[in-house]
């Protein structure tokens, strides 16, 4: 396959990238402007003017573990939502402690229910306040309704920041976008909250979430850690992928996670101005956490792992290491050399305990600067 007019480092003109400045001040803006355009759509707006917070409830050593559980209120242009912040027992109110924030899918969220059981193995609080760290859980729910509640852009921060939906077009911004909004919206909280050390806030997200995590990552440089859990398609898997039985655009865009340009490129995906690789050299010089289960073949292990290697060259162009992996993938093996970490699970379509314990080991490098 030939990779060169999708080279990350080459502009739309042609000119070869060589410098960190060229890169930030031209192709990186060109990127995003394609991904805005014709993958998640265009935002109205950012961050609102009118935001008000408000701490509901504090719940200290919350069902018995040691948790401390906030409810937050984000209030804007009339419009509420909500998410949980659960901080260690033994450090609230005494350090600021480096945080996790997840994006959790209808789906996951109705499996596992992890806010009422915090000891799950989906997302184990428990086992991150043990490490030191923090996590603020924000439901896809509380900020857009998922495509099969027929929601038609008129609900949550789609009503909110842009009221009339008769004046969308084909790049409007779409549901993942909406995502990634609400999660910038709890990056401003969490920036005022004394007991999180706001520069050292990592965002994870699986299936639809990662997908979700990953556009949040480029278009919200406050996040100081990008992970990305079997995110698929429209997510890290590059979509010229060839791997059969993967999931392609013919399948992905029944939903109304892309604006309506993206749909334009089914079964033409070579025909695509971008690709997901270029979404993670977006995220650069930052660090990005990419993984992927072994027989989740929908999601794209293979086509993942190559998204990764061609983003590298923009992680090097910093002068970091990008993606450094063996030539065959060891199976549970921690990729955590590069700036761009990677492991494969075994199984299907699941995040669990021993992903996340993988994460906070990269994270103590990258959130904490304690190297293990």
């Amino acid at each position: 396959m030939d990779f060169s007019r999708l080279d990350p480092l080459i502009s739309i003109s042609g000119q070869k990238i060589t410098t960190v400045s060229d890169w930030e001040t031209y192709r990186r803006e060109e990127i995003m402007v394609l991904l805005s355009n014709f993958v998640y759509g265009v935002r109205p707006m950012e961050r609102p003017d009118d935001m008000e917070f408000s701490v509901d409830s504090v719940t200290e050593n919350y069902l018995g573990y040691p948790l401390v559980r906030k409810c937050v209120t984000i209030s804007f242009l009339g419009y509420s939502m909500h998410f949980d912040l659960f901080i260690p027992q033994n450090c609230w109110r005494k350090a600021p402690v480096p945080l996790f924030l997840h994006v959790l899918n209808e789906n996951s969220m109705l499996k596992y229910l992890p806010v009422e059981n915090p000891d799950n193995d989906f997302l184990p609080l428990v086992k991150m306040a043990e490490r030191g760290y923090g996590c603020a859980v924000m439901t896809t729910l509380t900020v857009a309704p998922d495509w099969g509640h027929r929601p038609e852009f008129k609900k949550g921060v789609f009503r909110a920041v842009e009221p009339h939906p008769e004046h969308r077009n084909q790049r409007s911004w779409a549901t993942i976008s909406g995502w990634a909004y609400g999660a910038s919206r709890v990056m401003d909280y969490l920036e005022t909250d004394p007991d999180v050390r706001h520069a050292c806030v990592g965002i994870c997200g699986h299936s639809r979430a990662g997908k979700t995590a990953l556009w949040a990552g480029a278009t919200d440089p406050r996040f100081a850690l990008v992970i990305s859990n079997d995110s698929g398609c429209g997510g890290a898997a590059f979509t010229r992928g060839i791997t059969e039985g993967r999931e392609q655009l013919k399948n992905i865009n029944v939903s109304n996670w892309f604006c309506d340009n993206y749909k334009k490129y089914i079964n033409r995906e070579e025909m695509l101005p971008c690709d997901q690789h270029l979404l993670l050299a977006a995220i650069a010089p930052r660090p990005l956490y990419v993984k992927s289960n072994a027989e989740d073949i929908w999601a794209g292990p293979e086509e993942e792992l190559l998204s990764c290697r061609l983003a590298s060259p923009v992680y090097e162009l910093y002068g970091k290491k990008g993606i450094v992996v063996d030539d065959t993938v060891e199976i549970n093996k921690a990729y955590h050399e590069g700036t761009i970490g990677y492991h494969r699970a075994p199984g299907g379509h699941d995040l669990c305990t021993a992903d996340w314990e993988k994460y906070m080991d990269f994270a103590d490098t990258y959130l904490t600067k304690k190297k293990k």
